[in-house]
Order: structure tokens, then C-alpha cells, then sequence
């Protein structure tokens, strides 16, 4: 049976070493992520190597400031090799995967196979905004995931030449897991006043904690004014909170938001209950400073989808690591008369559905055809940052 893979290439500075992947995209679930399988190709490897190693190794990179600031020394990087394993064309590798024995079959002598594995705690790949004016195609912030392969004249050398040094950007995302608890958040505030009976008690709930990048939030809203104050109008607004675990540092983005006088003003005695309809999109505060949108792999456009909630597989939130992203819905209430203004909180996690769930089938009938295009085209542009190859091979069909 004939077939067509994509593969994805790339070759260091001096033209003799080589890294090919079938895919750049991998995706956590359920604790496990999938490993990074390839193959190295050393070009007249005898020749090339004379003695010396070469190493592959996973790479995830964390930048909490732009690179044009560093000066005097200062830097805003830090790097952490992962996983690292010794490649040697001498040597026969089992356990290959298909796509790896075909290219190995397709490059002859001096290919050779290796798989690198993601750890349980390796955090999302995270693309910050540092400011409004900052050029899409040029942003450096946030967690990065590398492949590199480089040619080592000692077991120590972690780095390698520049010139024999290979290095191809890889994408770590995260599925929502099938155990997660799905409660219905909801979050009660009450206020009093010194010079007046009664109170205003606010109420609001969500139908479950855990939403689907592209869905509709719908916010049920209670609200009993038992005070002499008047209510003048109810904003509700999405933030999305970052944390930079290994930097003392926080932002926080309003990624939607809602005012509304349905009901308003709501006078002395009187109840009120509403239904909001809240979307967040990194759209509406394109640009924003500390905005995190999901890593794309393209150096033409960024990535247009806000970045996952970070869940911790082993359900413990200090274990998370990198960049730390959540999200809560803010409801205010605005008071007349010198009252002030009510509000409470409710978290909740904003990720992406396994594709074999039923939400994910119900999402992709709620888009239309249009945005779907653009979605395709998109994705396409993700896949083209160096150079790929249509690879046609023929395998036998084992039924």
C-alpha cells in the first residue's frame, strides 16, 4: 500500500549534518506525551565525524524578557536540556519506527534513528506578548521546545560548534484529560453598609469548570438588592492570569468582556437574574503586554488562539513549571448613591478537547465554513517554517 508522509528537514550551517521529523506538534494526555522520533544524518559520516560523537538532545528554552534588552551581561534565558541520547551512524538502533526504517532505507549510510522523551512535568510551549508594538513575527517570550543535533569532541560537550549544530523547533500542547472533574463552579458576595439596613447578595455560577477554546461562556448572574441603594449596571469580564514560575513575576490580560443595564437600575427589593454569553479571544486585546497565546511554529504569523489553562496530571498545581496559565471571570456590580461597587470571583480552565471527544465534534459544528478555512490555512503556515518534503514510499499492509 502506497502512502504520503510529510517530513520536515533541516540541516546545520556547514552542510553535513541533517535532522528529519515526521511531525513538529506534540500533544500531552492522560500523563503520557508522545516522544520525538526522527533521525540524524551525518553526510560522509566517516569523514565528518573522524572520532568525534554526536549527541541529540530535547531542549525547552524559557525567555522572561526581550532579547534587545540584554546588556552588560544580563540575560533573560534560561535553558534546560531534558533529554539527551548519543547517536553513532556505526550502530544499528531497534525498536524504529516506520517512518524512521523508510528514511533510513531513502539516506543510506550515516542515518541513524533516535527518540527523545518529554518528562511528566515539561510545561506547554507558551508565546508571550511583551508589548503593543512588538512585531508578531519576532516575538522571543515565553517556553520553546528545540531538537538538536550536534557534533561532540567530548561526553561533556553539551553545545557543540555552531557550524555542526542542527536545531528545529518542536510544539508541546496539552489535551484535557478524561478524569477531570467537571463541578459547576460558583462564587457568593454580599455587601452591607454602615448608615443603612439590609444588603446586596451576589450570586454567580458557571454550568461546569471546564471550556473548549471557540465556546460560548454562559455566566447565570443572580442578584437580590435588599439595601436602599440602587444597582446601576453589572460588568462581567475574563482574565487571564500568567505566572512566570522561575521569575517573580505576574500579568494579567482581560480577554473579554461585558457591561450590562438589562434591568437597571435595580431598585430597593428587587431581584434580578441574567444570562451572559462571554467569549474569550486573543483578538480583542491583540498586542496586550503579558498576553500568552500557544506557541506556533511559523515565523511568518503568530498563533491567533489564547494559550491553554496549565493542568498538572499529577493534581498537584505546585508541580506545574514554565509558564503558569489561568484563567477567572470577574462580576461587578455597580452601586448608585455613594455605594461603591460589589464583586466576586469564579476560576475555571480553558484548554483543548481530545479530537475523539464528543465536544470536539460539537465544536467543529459550530464553526462555520469560513473560519474553518482560515483555520486550515493557518495551520498550514505552522507547518512550513523550514524546509518540507513529501516523501512517497510503499509499505506492505500487515492484514
Amino acid at each position: 500500500m502506497g502512502g504520503t508522509a510529510k517530513i520536515f528537514k533541516k540541516c546545520a550551517p556547514n552542510g553535513r549534518v541533517y535532522v528529519y521529523l515526521g511531525k513538529r506538534e506534540f500533544v500531552q494526555c492522560d500523563g503520557a506525551t508522545e516522544p520525538v522520533s526522527g533521525i540524524v544524518y551525518i553526510q560522509d559520516w566517516k569523514d565528518t565525524l573522524k572520532g568525534r560523537k554526536v549527541y541529540v538532545q530535547l531542549v525547552v528554552t524559557f525567555r522572561h524578557g526581550r532579547e534587545e534588552d540584554e546588556t552588560m551581561g544580563l540575560s533573560f534565558k534560561k535553558e534546560l536540556i531534558i533529554d539527551r541520547t548519543e547517536v553513532n551512524p556505526a550502530e544499528n538502533k531497534e525498536g524504529e519506527t516506520k517512518l524512521q526504517t523508510v528514511l533510513k532505507q531513502k539516506l543510506g549510510d550515516g542515518a541513524v534513528p533516535f527518540t527523545l522523551q518529554f518528562p511528566e512535568l515539561a510545561p506547554n510551549s507558551v508565546l508571550i506578548c511583551s508589548s503593543e508594538d512588538e512585531d508578531p513575527s519576532k516575538r522571543t517570550m515565553g517556553v520553546f521546545y528545540d531538537v538538536r543535533a550536534h557534533i561532540a569532541d567530548a561526553n561533556d560537550d553539551y553545545t557543540g560548534k555552531k557550524g555542526s549544530t542542527v536545531s528545529m523547533g518542536i510544539r508541546k500542547s496539552q489535551y484535557a484529560p478524561n478524569d477531570i472533574k467537571q463541578r459547576s463552579p460558583t462564587s457568593t458576595a454580599e455587601k452591607g453598609f454602615v448608615f443603612g439596613s439590609g444588603k446586596i447578595v451576589l450570586e454567580a455560577n458557571l454550568d461546569k469548570e471546564v471550556f473548549y477554546h471557540g465556546q460560548d461562556i454562559p455566566l447565570h448572574v443572580s442578584l437580590n438588592n435588599n439595601s436602599k441603594k440602587t444597582v446601576k449596571s453589572i460588568q462581567c469580564t475574563i482574565s487571564q492570569i500568567c505566572e512566570l514560575s522561575m521569575v517573580n513575576a505576574h500579568y494579567s490580560c482581560k480577554v473579554a468582556r461585558l457591561e450590562s443595564q438589562d434591568g437597571c437600575p435595580l431598585q430597593s427589593g428587587g431581584s434580578l437574574n441574567r444570562t451572559f454569553i462571554l467569549k474569550p479571544l486573543a483578538q480583542i486585546c491583540q498586542g496586550a503586554r503579558g498576553l500568552c497565546l500557544d506557541a506556533s511554529l511559523s515565523k511568518v504569523q503568530d498563533e491567533s488562539n489564547l494559550a491553554s489553562s496549565s493542568i498538572s496530571e499529577t493534581g498537584n498545581n505546585n508541580d506545574l513549571l514554565g509558564v503558569i496559565v489561568s484563567y477567572s471571570i470577574k462580576v461587578k456590580v455597580l452601586l448608585g448613591g455613594m455605594g461603591g461597587e460589589l464583586e466576586t470571583d469564579i476560576p475555571f480552565k480553558l484548554v483543548h478537547p481530545r479530537p475523539d471527544s464528543l465536544e470536539m465534534e460539537n465544536l467543529n459544528k459550530e464553526k462555520t465554513s469560513a473560519r474553518s478555512k482560515q483555520t486550515d490555512k493557518r495551520r498550514r503556515m505552522f507547518q512550513g517554517q523550514d524546509s518540507v518534503l513529501n516523501e512517497s514510499f510503499h509499505t506492505s499492509q500487515d492484514n
